[in-house]
């Protein structure tokens, strides 16, 4: 019998390891080694409340290339992997110190002490273990190479499955339910912390799992952007801007929204419709077969019309899953393909004279016009805040 409280099927899970295995074949690579805590909740199935608050300990999947995944966790830790990990060899652990020779020990034991294997060594990875203590369990199989898989783990997760799209679609309705409704219960005079609070209230009884992120920002900075909020109070004739992630079921969200503190200048109202076709624009760019060029293109077109630059940040957008924001980035730099399954948040915003203007939304890639997940979608119109 199936752990009761699993997200997702066994087939789902067969279907990653099937297709890491592919890879790491490709690279003659014999085993994987994951740590970083979110690829571990990925290969597991496993979502430890303790792991993302302690760096203690260690929350290992070995992934071999031939044979069943291995999990490493904590003995108070098993009843949770049993209701919600298909993973049947679970090791366990329960000091708070040797983790790296404990981790040795389970892959001699599995045959791997002179294997090639793949560790989140490269782009866009952390460790879940100290890089001294990945050291330590370098030299204690001084038989086995260990090697960079980054972009085996970046590219299987770059595609989501229905289910998680799924997932991503609640967190996405979730977050944009909360800021619109927030939009209309919050007015001038009240401080960023204030609305804050609102906003924050608003998720959680919307279904909000998790945030990673909650910006509130109001006015004009010429210095930048200030997303932490404040107790700087908002007034009329300014905006006021959202910037939030949310999850659900392990999955994320990444939606902002910006308002105008009473009726909005023409100068606002025209600039917000500005932006507005140019995000239209580039998330109709968002279908199988594009690339980030694509995207690019179209952002760079309507800055030359308008003698503006973005924000400077390397990016217009970024996919969203397992993280608010993962890989692949939507910048030129970025070689890769947009396939079925991919989600992505597309913002190409603006700080100015006029405050921050933002309006992000989070889409699947189809073979045609993209799906929208974060319903209700960003307005067209620029929203009103009571003054």
């Amino acid at each position: 019998m199936g752990p009761q409280y699993a997200d997702f099927t066994r087939e789902e899970f067969e279907t990653r390891y099937a297709k890491t295995r592919a890879l790491m074949a490709e690279r003659g690579i014999d085993a994987m080694l994951v740590t970083e805590r979110l690829n571990y909740q990925y290969y597991s199935g496993h979502r430890s409340e303790q792991c993302a608050v302690d760096k203690i300990r260690s929350y290992v999947v070995i992934l071999p290339r031939d044979g069943e995944p291995t999990l490493i966790t904590m003995p108070f830790e098993v009843a949770q992997v049993e209701q919600t990990s298909f993973i049947a060899d679970i090791r366990t652990t329960g000091g708070l110190t040797g983790h790296p020779d404990f981790i040795c020990g389970v892959l001699r034991d599995l045959g791997l002490s002179r294997a090639r294997i793949g560790c989140e060594l490269g782009r866009e990875q952390y460790l879940g273990i100290s890089y001294l203590g990945l050291q330590e369990v370098m030299n204690g199989l001084p038989g086995a190479e260990f090697v960079d898989a980054a972009d085996i783990i970046l590219t299987v997760r770059n595609v989501k499955s229905p289910r998680e799209i799924e997932y991503c679609r609640r967190a996405a309705t979730i977050n944009a339910e909360a800021q619109r409704k927030t939009f209309h219960e919050v007015r001038s005079g009240m401080t960023e912390n204030e609305i804050a609070h609102v906003l924050r209230r608003n998720l959680i009884e919307g279904g909000a799992e998790r945030l990673s992120l909650l910006c509130v920002l109001s006015g004009a900075n010429e210095r930048g952007i200030v997303l932490l909020p404040t107790d700087r109070v908002v007034r009329e004739g300014e905006t006021l801007g959202f910037d939030v992630g949310v999850s659900f079921r392990g999955y994320w969200s990444d939606l902002a929204r910006t308002a105008s503190v009473g009726t909005p200048s023409d100068e606002l109202a025209e600039f917000y419709d500005w932006m507005m076709r140019l995000r239209h624009d580039c998330n109709m760019q968002l279908t199988a077969g594009n690339c980030p060029a694509d995207v690019i293109r179209v952002v760079d077109g309507y800055l030359e019309e308008r003698g503006l630059k973005t924000m400077g940040v390397g990016r217009v957008g970024h996919g969203v899953g397992v993280e608010t924001t993962e890989y692949p980035s939507l910048a030129a730099f970025e070689d890769v393909t947009f396939e079925v399954g991919n989600v992505f948040a597309c913002n190409p915003n603006f700080s100015n004279h006029l405050g921050f203007i933002n309006a992000e939304d989070n889409w699947a890639v189809t073979t045609g016009a993209p799906d929208l997940l974060s319903a209700p979608a960003a307005d067209w119109e620029i929203p009103v805040v009571e003054a």
